[in-house]
């Protein structure tokens, strides 16, 4: 390769890394989900469906807030007493050990020399001086471990008269996973609610990558009472 040809490809890893500098950092979920609720959901009323271990949780109570949060942004109104719910939310969440995942990345290093004279003035006439261009090429790989954690927010809403009288009652199953290099789930359940119910119900049957830009706030603010919910 010429010392053109050098400064073509210097150019080019520029303009890539400018590009890569301008791409806001995002957070990505699949989001898989199948309903059978109509599009027009405004005014409805949920409760929360919790088991006697949950009713004692601050983490469940946070989880809660957040995804209230999105669905009175959806048009849907929380119940103050259980009589009044026309929706029970159930709540699953958590995040795994992770999985180590190994790379090769190649070893970058001087693989030898281009020589070019260049043509010079002198004594008599012209002579010609070696320049020497050092060559870089991959030299070798090297193996990269980086621990990738899942972690997962679950909503199941049912008709609340429906289960009572023993029916058939799920209206609403939603699922939003994240793989990340986070295990941190207090940081990550916000956006994963976001990513789920942002578009609540959304279409049904069909799994989805969200992204969603990090420059946003990414807690969402609690409801000004504690959520209404039913053991």
């Amino acid at each position: 390769m010429n010392k053109y040809g050098y400064l073509s490809v210097c150019i080019a890893l520029l303009a890539v890394l400018a590009g890569c500098a301008t791409t806001p950092p995002q957070f990505v979920a699949q989001v898989t989900v199948r309903h059978n609720i109509a599009s027009d959901v405004h005014g409805k009323r949920f409760l929360f469906a919790q088991t006697a271990n949950q009713t004692q949780s601050l983490l469940e109570k946070q989880v809660q807030a957040q995804v209230a949060n999105q669905l009175i942004m959806a048009g849907l109104q929380q119940a103050a007493v259980p009589g009044d719910a026309d929706w029970l939310v159930s709540l699953s969440y958590g995040v795994d050990n992770g999985q180590i995942i190994v790379t090769q990345e190649p070893i970058w290093g001087p693989v030898g020399y281009d020589v070019y004279y260049g043509r010079y003035p002198g004594y008599g006439g012209y002579f010609y001086s070696p320049m020497f261009y050092p060559q870089t090429g991959i030299v070798g790989m090297q193996p990269i471990q980086t621990t990738i954690y899942t972690s997962t927010l679950a909503v199941d809403i049912s008709d609340r008269r429906l289960l009572q009288s023993n029916q058939f009652a799920k209206l609403y199953e939603g699922k939003a996973i994240n793989r990340s290099q986070q295990q941190d789930l207090d940081w990550t359940l916000p956006w994963l609610a976001r990513a789920l119910l942002q578009s609540f119900p959304g279409f049904s049957g069909q799994t989805t990558t969200v992204r969603i830009p990090l420059q946003q706030a990414a807690t969402p603010a609690a409801p000004a009472t504690a959520p209404a919910v039913a053991n």
